[in-house]
């Protein structure tokens, strides 16, 4: 039986196929570990700014104009936010600039970091809880504009900043706000 396999050629042909699978899964396996060795080349640059400083990321421009702490929100027409126990609010003023040639709205990325390094994000129930929050505004090319974004962060926070990342310089801001 043996010899009749070797005999026909069907044992060159699998060898063969077997080869060809060993050197695609090789070469798969360089191009993967190429890729990825590339990117983890590359270290975020970490820049310091002051509130009123300006800030270029990739769609708006950014300018942290101050910030309150306050234990509640409210607005006009809509209802009163308290802060939980424990937590007090950050009412952030933003300043933003639309540097695209189309409209889009706002969703915030920004985040809060205390010293210890804790992270915070914005705040979910601003609308309605606040005047001129910033979030999902409406960004006209050109044409800054200016609203709150609020943040609920724990009572202990003494020092903290807002980090905005800009991912196609490989940049991180940090303004400290106090």
């Amino acid at each position: 039986m043996v010899t009749k396999f070797l005999l026909t050629g069907k044992i060159y042909k699998y060898i063969s196929y077997f080869i060809c699978c060993i050197l695609v899964a090789f070469l798969i396996i360089s191009l993967s570990a190429c890729t990825y060795s590339s990117k983890s080349e590359v270290e975020t640059v970490r820049i310091t700014k002051q509130i009123g400083d300006e800030i270029a990321l990739e769609t708006f421009d950014l300018k942290i104009r101050g910030a309150e702490e306050d234990k509640l929100i409210s607005s006009y027409y809509g209802s009163t936010a308290y802060a939980t126990d424990g937590f007090k609010f950050v009412l952030v003023v933003l300043e933003l600039k639309n540097t695209t040639d189309k409209e889009f709205e706002y969703i915030p990325d920004l985040k809060l970091e205390d010293k210890s390094g804790r992270e915070f994000y914005p705040y979910p129930n601003t609308i309605g809880n606040i005047n001129n929050h910033i979030e999902k505004r409406k960004l006209s090319p050109g044409i800054s504009e200016i609203g709150y974004l609020i943040y609920e962060i724990y009572e202990d926070c003494e020092s903290y900043s807002i980090i905005a990342s800009n991912e196609e310089k490989n940049e991180r801001y940090e303004v400290n706000i106090k």
